[in-house]
């Protein structure tokens, strides 16, 4: 003897004929559509239709009713009304919303695991912000004030149009302020802060800036009628705009794997495009890569939880190890 549907069971599926109709619907063409759920008397078929209303009402489906078609109206989902606005975090939020469950689900006595688990999955999929991204955690100092921005941006606009040389002091974290020229090429957004990139004249080389870093920012042209530079046909700031941390032109070409366990193993790809991905027998999955910059590749594993680790190179671990150190360090020191 087949087993009667679950009420869960049962409400999906009614939510799901009604989205699938596209039009207002009565509520005999319901009692039709499900013969086996609304049986009896009108009275009964009726009740039952209501408490069916709020149960979808309640999981998030509502049910609204029209006077337009025949005596006693109809029924449609509200599907605007069904879906909630995209979830953004900033970098802070993120980070502590991550944080907060992967650590629960270390807990492996945890009664909700697995809703856990699935929940942060799906804010990796579609959530601004998480996983958190180690490059937006990072402690500069202080950043410029809006009005701040606002000059560096416009000045960065003029040097474009005009072709004129910047000069710039620019703060690395942990480093003290350099004086630098630079040959600007181009700015861009690139995940919630703003870049520019261009020939550096210290370094001899293109390189990628982050507007927060920078603490002064004026034009020095040679001749102010005339333009200092020109930019390379071959510049694409869509190149500098789509790199990751560990693509910054750091050190040479190095190999590097990251092993991604639980939730991160289901979106190794997203975390790490371009990757080269093998699956484990235990489920998890291994990303190796090509890098410019480890300690970038570094820190974002670390800022990826528990569930992402670096398994090469020895030098990468090591650096890992020392990075926590530091911050045991400081958190001692706090208390």
């Amino acid at each position: 003897m087949a087993r009667a549907p679950s009420a869960e069971t049962r409400l999906l599926r009614l939510a799901a004929w009604f989205a699938a109709q596209g039009e207002p619907v009565t509520r005999e063409q319901i009692y039709e559509a499900f013969p086996d759920d609304y049986v009896g008397s009108d009275a009964a078929r009726e009740k039952k239709f209501t408490r069916d209303k709020g149960d979808l009402e309640s999981l998030g489906v509502p049910v609204r009713h029209v006077a337009e078609l025949g005596e006693a109206g109809a029924y449609v989902v509200d599907t605007g009304a069904a879906f909630l606005p995209r979830l953004e975090f900033p970098p802070q939020e993120a980070a502590a919303v991550w944080l907060a469950g992967q650590s629960a689900l270390r807990n492996h006595d945890h009664p909700l695991r697995d809703e856990l688990e699935l929940a942060l999955r799906k804010l990796v999929v579609g959530t601004g912000g998480l996983p958190p991204r180690a490059a937006t955690l990072e402690t500069d100092g202080v950043s410029p004030e809006p009005a701040a921005l606002r000059r560096h941006l416009a000045r960065l606009a003029e040097a474009l149009e005009r072709r004129h040389t910047l000069l710039l002091r620019y703060a690395r974290p942990g480093e003290e302020p350099t004086e630098r020229r630079l040959d600007l090429h181009g700015y861009a957004w690139r995940r919630g802060e703003w870049i520019f990139a261009g020939h550096c004249h210290l370094r001899q080389a293109p390189r990628v800036f982050f507007l927060r870093r920078v603490r002064s920012l004026k034009l020095v042209p040679r001749d102010p009628r005339k333009p200092d530079y020109r930019i390379p046909a071959s510049f694409d700031i869509r190149t500098w705009s789509r790199q990751q941390p560990w693509d910054y032109l750091a050190h040479g070409p190095r190999e590097a794997a990251v092993r991604f366990r639980g939730s991160l193993a289901a979106v190794a790809a997203r975390l790490l495009p371009g990757a080269k991905l093998t699956t484990e027998p235990d489920g998890s999955r291994t990303a190796r890569l090509t890098v410019r910059n480890l300690p970038g590749l570094v820190r974002q594993a670390l800022a990826w939880g528990p569930e992402a680790e670096l398994i090469e190179p020895a030098e990468g671990r090591a650096l890992a190890r020392q990075i926590l150190a530091g911050l045991r360090s400081r958190l001692e020191a706090a208390r």
